[in-house]
């Protein structure tokens, strides 16, 4: 076998096998990369007391995914920086992946793809974290969207039964329940705080809002556009997902996806190389700064989320606050 055909065949092996891979296909430790500092959110006062629906969060793409010095900066990993730093700098939109427990047991693995690949803990660390974040912070709202595969609801409710977000979720009115939500139906900011409903929380399947109200199905009260990116011209603001709304801008929450990916002979992981543009505040191809805008122009009004990779890099905070405080 040719030695560059035996460096594939370990690659592929390494990833199938879920070893982790540094960032750089490199023995060499000053390859590895060393993450700059998160920056930091910039509220807008005068917001508070706008709709939740009419305002712009920065949020992170598989969340709990992270590439860290312990698992080699791991190709599966989409962050640098854990939910905790990730919700004191700013974010208040954590998207992942809900896994039902490999083994059997009540748990709910946040994996990335698939749990040998990356297995990124449980929910109930996760909801911890929420939970605590919010106990600190009275004034703040977090959303969180779990991709739900094959976890069943009951589930999801006994892990925000006992950690406590079941009592500080969002429950939408009787008459607005399984997606009548108009983006002028939604609560301002005041309205939740006072209410201590302060998280909502989107599923991508196994909905029920008659048995669990709190937990919301993605595809009924969101849209959200192309994702998969390989090229920095590939960015649209046009709904892609649910289908059905596919050719007009429905009067609902938009997810504007802005994360790009890198290839290696088949194989797509996360483009850390690339992030520093891809997170930029310009207008320049490939740039957030530049979708966001391009997205409130088709939208005629903000787009709610921005989902990112790499949240540390470029200026993520920078384009939320442009597109709040205008």
């Amino acid at each position: 076998m040719h030695l560059f055909s035996l460096f594939i065949a370990v690659f592929v092996l390494k990833v199938s096998l879920g070893t982790q891979l540094p960032i750089r296909l490199s023995d060499n430790d000053d390859a590895l990369p060393y993450p700059k500092r998160p920056g930091s959110r910039t509220p807008v006062p005068a917001l508070y007391n706008a709709r939740y629906s009419e305002q712009t969060f920065i949020g992170t793409h598989d969340s709990a995914a992270l590439r860290t010095p312990e698992n080699g900066y791991s190709l599966s990993g989409n962050q640098y920086f854990n939910v905790s730093i990730q919700l004191q700098s700013g974010v208040r939109f954590l998207q992942a992946q809900g896994h039902s427990d490999p083994n059997g047991t009540v748990d709910i693995r946040l994996c990335h793809f698939n749990c040998a690949l990356m297995d990124g803990g449980s929910i109930y660390d996760h909801l911890t974290t929420v939970r605590t974040f919010l106990e600190a912070n009275p004034h703040e709202i977090v959303t969180l969207l779990f991709v739900n595969v094959g976890a069943p609801l009951r589930h999801w409710a006994r892990a925000y039964y006992e950690t406590g977000l079941d009592r500080m979720s969002y429950v939408p009115p009787a008459n607005r329940k399984y997606g009548n939500m108009r983006v002028e139906d939604w609560p301002t900011i005041a309205e939740m705080v006072n209410t201590n409903q302060r998280v909502v929380t989107f599923l991508s399947s196994g909905t029920d809002e008659d048995e669990v109200p709190y937990l919301l199905s993605e595809l009924s009260y969101t849209f959200s556009t192309p994702f998969g990116i390989e090229a920095p011209d590939q960015y649209s603001c046009i709904p892609d997902r649910p289908w059905w709304i596919r050719g007009y801008i429905p009067d609902r929450l938009s997810i504007v996806n802005h994360f790009l990916y890198a290839k290696f002979f088949g194989f797509r992981y996360p483009n850390a190389t690339y992030a520093n543009t891809t997170n930029g505040a310009g207008f320049h191809t490939g740039e957030l700064g530049l979708h966001a805008v391009s997205c409130r122009e088709l939208y005629e009004r903000r787009p709610n989320f921005l989902l990112v990779d790499f949240f540390n890099e470029g200026d993520v905070f920078d384009v939320e606050y442009g597109m709040n405080a205008n």
